[in-house]
C-alpha cells in the first residue's frame, strides 16, 4: 500500500497533467505519462522495456510485471499521443534512473503529490467510470484492496439521477 502522510483527496485531469509536465525531458514527460494513464507502480515503470510494448495502430499496449501480490494484467491499453509516442521509437531499457529520481521527478513538477498519487487517480477515474470487475482487471489488486485507493469523488450525479428516476 501507498506510503504517505495525507492522502491527496482531489482529481487531476489530463489538461492538469500535461501542462505540469511540458518541460520536462521526452523520457521524463514518457515515465510521468505511464504512472498518470496506467496507474502502475513506479517500479513497475522502471522495470520496462521495450519489448514491453506494442504500438498497433493508436494505441500503445504495455505488458507491466505486477508486484506486491497483485494478479498479473492483460497489455494495458494506452493513447498513442504526445510523450508515449516516444516509447514506440527506443530500444531496450526505457528507463536509466532509480526510484529516487523517479519521485524527485513527480515532486519537481507536482510538489503537492507523489508518485503513488497517480496510482490513486487513475484507480479512482477507472472505478468512476467503469465496474468494479473492470477495476479489479486493469490493476491486478484484490477487490477488497480497490477501496483503499479510492478517493473523494462528485456524487451530484447521484442526486441528478435520483431526480431523473422521478420521472
Amino acid at each position: 500500500m501507498p506510503k504517505y502522510k495525507i492522502k491527496q483527496m482531489h482529481q487531476m485531469n489530463y489538461k492538469e497533467f500535461k501542462e505540469g509536465i511540458q518541460d520536462l525531458p521526452i523520457a521524463r514527460q514518457a515515465f510521468v505519462t505511464i504512472l498518470f494513464f496506467a496507474g502502475c507502480r513506479v517500479s513497475e515503470a522502471l522495470a520496462l522495456t521495450s519489448k514491453d510494448i506494442n504500438c498497433v495502430g493508436d494505441t500503445i499496449y504495455i505488458q507491466f510485471f505486477r508486484l506486491k501480490g497483485s494478479k498479473p494484467t492483460d497489455p494495458t491499453p494506452l493513447p498513442r499521443a504526445d510523450a508515449l509516442l516516444w516509447l514506440c521509437e527506443q530500444e531496450g531499457e526505457l528507463f536509466g534512473f532509480s526510484r529516487t529520481t523517479a519521485y524527485r521527478i513527480v515532486k519537481g513538477v507536482f510538489p503537492d503529490h507523489y508518485p503513488h498519487y497517480f496510482r490513486q487517480n487513475r484507480f479512482t477515474d477507472v472505478a468512476e467510470k467503469f465496474s468494479l470487475a473492470t477495476v479489479v482487471s486493469f490493476s491486478g489488486l484484490n477487490p477488497l484492496s480497490v477501496e483503499y485507493y479510492l478517493t473523494k469523488v462528485d456524487i451530484k450525479k447521484v442526486g441528478k439521477a435520483l431526480r431523473e428516476e422521478l420521472g
